[in-house]
């Protein structure tokens, strides 16, 4: 099983350099140096909702964040405004994952689904793949909105722990394509987009001067250029030991989580055994006992194997209702609220009403509606609603108001631009070209 590989870094300028190098801009080979023009063609940049991928880098980021961004300060000249991100794995298993291509769809969009749930999908400004390189990979570009409508890379990213945490949801998310966490503290430090190439060009190196060299005749006469070269050998071979440590360490593990694993494994098939007994007794027994046999029966009442087996059943249907119910109601329901119909051409008093009701206040309103309406809906098809306090709810309830916010400001952006507000900056940024 090979490493999967999520980096991570913050971009505080235009994003111009990011966009040449992953767009592979004609007249800007310099950002790309080390790809192979004969698969460029092989490169694919993902289409995204928002048309984001069809706008330059850095117009893009300027756009997302005039359109989302609700911070009553202007923002600093040096604030990050976007995150650049690299998607890939070790490289013999990607080359493998590659050459099956049903497979590799899928893991791009295993890939795409978790930058969306950690930065928004709104967010994104490019999702590109790149197979013109020695390993394939993937670019994300993500402005770092938060759903309250502020700017910060730190809420998204958080300190060391939360990278950390991060760092394991996205080795989970890979596991079906057998790429595993890397090294827990590890040392390794990623200094740009193309660190892994850099990271392979110095284990060749180390490897070839690994070796510690033979003192020759030649070498009498110049003593200290022997001692440097037995310097730098020494210290190759101090970093494969090294290296060796952390390959040692890294297969430590991988055996521990699989003996964990199996042991999970062995235990819920123990709970599934006691689940299936304990339900044909039941079911035996119901009509002796006057038991019921439902949702409320299966959630509250029923042995704690039965219980512990029908939460996770509730759990699965209540969420792929939310998928279909919650997410279709929700646009209607904020529509109603501004009092603007879909096929209606909106108005200035439209524009203005807009303005006065969407704030905060009233988005967490409309998402806390919604999941009641959402809850009310549970409660009619099972007989049982869910628990508000419980993570199920409050998971859900925070996908609503990520829902309800991205909703708004599409309603917004389809104002502006039905009235022609957003003209004014088009034709300035024209006239800038020009000169």
């Amino acid at each position: 099983m090979g490493f999967a590989v999520f980096h991570a870094s913050k971009g505080s300028g235009s994003g111009g350099g990011t966009g040449h190098h992953i767009d592979r801009t004609p007249g800007h080979e310099h950002t790309y140096p080390h790809t192979d023009p004969s698969r460029r063609e092989l490169n694919e940049n993902r289409a995204l909702g928002n048309g984001a991928h069809l706008l330059p880098l850095p117009e893009a980021i300027t756009q997302r964040i005039q359109e989302g961004y609700q911070g009553k300060k202007a923002i600093r000249k040096d604030a990050v405004k976007y995150l650049s991100l690299v998607l890939t794995g070790s490289h013999e298993d990607m080359v493998k994952l590659a050459s099956e291509p049903a497979r590799f769809k899928q893991w791009q969009q295993t890939n795409f689904d978790f930058v969306a749930r950690e930065f928004g999908e709104a967010n994104i400004m490019r999702f590109t793949l790149h197979l013109d390189e020695k390993t394939p990979h993937i670019h994300a570009v993500v402005v770092p909105l938060t759903e309250d409508g502020r700017l910060s890379a730190k809420d998204l990213m958080g300190n060391k722990k939360s990278l950390s945490l991060q760092q394991d949801r996205y080795a989970e998310a890979m596991e079906p394509f057998e790429l595993s966490r890397g090294v827990r503290d590890s040392k390794a430090r990623h200094t740009g987009e193309g660190w892994y190439l850099e990271h392979l060009k110095e284990a060749r190196e180390s490897q070839n001067k690994a070796a510690v060299p033979e003192f020759t005749f030649k070498d009498r006469l110049s003593p200290e250029k022997y001692v440097e070269g037995v310097k730098t050998s020494l210290t190759a071979l101090q970093q494969q030991s090294i290296d060796l440590q952390l390959e040692n360490k890294r297969r430590e593990s991988q055996v521990k989580d699989a003996q964990a694993k199996q042991q999970h494994t062995a235990a819920a098939a123990a709970r599934q055994k006691e689940a299936v007994q304990a339900i044909a007794e039941q079911l035996v027994n119901s009509g002796k006992e006057g038991i019921t046999l439902n949702a409320s029966y299966a959630l509250n009442k029923a042995p704690a194997a039965i219980k512990e087996a029908a939460s996770i059943v509730f759990t699965r249907q209540v969420k792929e209702l939310a998928e279909t119910h919650l997410k279709s109601s929700i646009e209607p329901l904020i529509r109603q609220f501004l009092g603007i119909e879909k096929q209606a051409k909106p108005t200035q008093q439209d524009y203005g009403r807009l303005q006065e009701l969407d704030t905060p206040n009233s988005r967490q309103k409309l998402a806390d509606y919604a999941m009641e309406t959402f809850n009310h809906e549970v409660s009619k098809r099972w007989g049982v609603s869910l628990n508000t306090k419980g993570s199920v709810y409050l998971d859900l309830a925070r996908k609503a108001l990520k829902t309800v916010n991205e909703a708004m400001a599409s309603i917004t952006q389809e104002v502006k631009k039905a009235l022609g507000l957003d003209k004014p900056q088009q034709q300035n940024r024209g006239r800038g070209i020009g000169r």
